[in-house]
């Protein structure tokens, strides 16, 4: 880890993604567990359901067996993993009484449960973490997992997000799926596709003055600059229409000025945080040279940094 930049970093050893396929099909359904995961599955959350799917497809080549239990760790973000089951507790209690819940989903009221069914299903026994800042929890997750590793708390994280639709979302636009990296500690010996990740926080009432603004061109730079030995050549910028979030992304398209093509992802505010990861995890690929990089901006001030490179 670059302790001066606060960056964390690991090398990517599987991913997994699922997501919902575009277009959509007529019918809106896109994911059946029953064929995905098999028996058991059924009183699982929908952002269970999607994050077992993804794990299995990170660990599809068995290099989690290589490692003992007790040394492989879970990470996951999510900011509406189960949302749903709570309007739905809400309403069952209101309409019908607590004896309307039902016992086999009830448990999941505590979103930490979902990450929780990965440890049991895999045989992860270091440590799980479920994170749920705003808009950033997966890449958050991701260095959280480039911390541990270093620091001898595993061999092997499962690090990623998972979400399921918001009822509540009010005007953000709901996610769902899961995207999930394999990880392990960078050294000498390991080859694979490195990632690298910074975390900063802009108090969104810093946008509204000259000094408040300076500050967080200085922290934005700061961070590029350590997730980015080189210039990257693309860079993907997820932010919204808030102060904060304006005032971080114009201070990472001025760093990137004549240097590095930016793509903003356009569309209404979303209500989750899988999107950074999908980018992310889609950016290991056998052509990576690299690097890719996923910034995140939120209006709670919440900022994330990532990139990809070849080792």
């Amino acid at each position: 880890m670059t302790a001066r930049h606060g960056v964390a970093e690991a090398t990517v050893v599987g991913t997994g993604v699922v997501v919902p396929p575009v277009p959509l099909p007529p019918d809106g359904r896109w994911f059946d567990h029953r064929s995905r995961l098999g028996r058991g599955h059924r009183y699982l959350p929908e952002a269970c359901h999607y994050l077992m799917a993804a794990a299995r497809e990170a660990l599809a080549d068995g290099a989690a067996e290589r490692h003992a239990p007790e040394r492989r760790g879970i990470v996951v973000g999510t900011n509406s993993a189960v949302t749903a089951l709570h309007a739905d507790i809400e309403s069952a209690v209101r309409d019908g009484g607590i004896d309307s819940l039902s016992p086999m989903r009830v448990p999941f009221f505590s979103v930490n449960l979902v990450a929780a069914k990965l440890s049991t299903e895999h045989g992860f026994k270091g440590f799980n973490v479920t994170v749920s800042s705003p808009r950033v929890a997966g890449l958050e997750a991701v260095h959280l997992a480039g911390r541990a590793l270093p620091a001898g708390r595993g061999d092997l994280v499962l690090a990623g997000a998972t979400e399921a639709p918001d009822p509540r979302a009010g005007d953000a636009l709901p996610e769902s799926g899961a995207a999930l990296l394999l990880l392990r500690a960078r050294t000498a010996a390991a080859p694979g596709p490195v990632v690298r990740t910074a975390l900063r926080f802009l108090p969104p009432r810093a946008a509204a003055t000259p000094a408040g603004r300076e500050r967080a061109g200085r922290a934005v730079r700061e961070a590029l600059d350590g997730v980015c030995p080189a210039p990257p050549p693309a860079l993907h910028l997820l932010s919204d229409d808030s102060p904060a979030a304006r005032t971080a992304a114009d201070a990472v398209r001025a760093w990137c000025a004549g240097t590095t093509e930016v793509t903003e992802v356009s569309g209404p505010r979303r209500a989750g945080a899988l999107a950074p990861l999908e980018l992310l995890a889609r950016a290991v690929r056998p052509d990576l040279t690299g690097p890719e990089a996923v910034v995140v901006a939120s209006r709670e001030g919440n900022l994330a940094f990532a990139t990809v490179a070849a080792r």
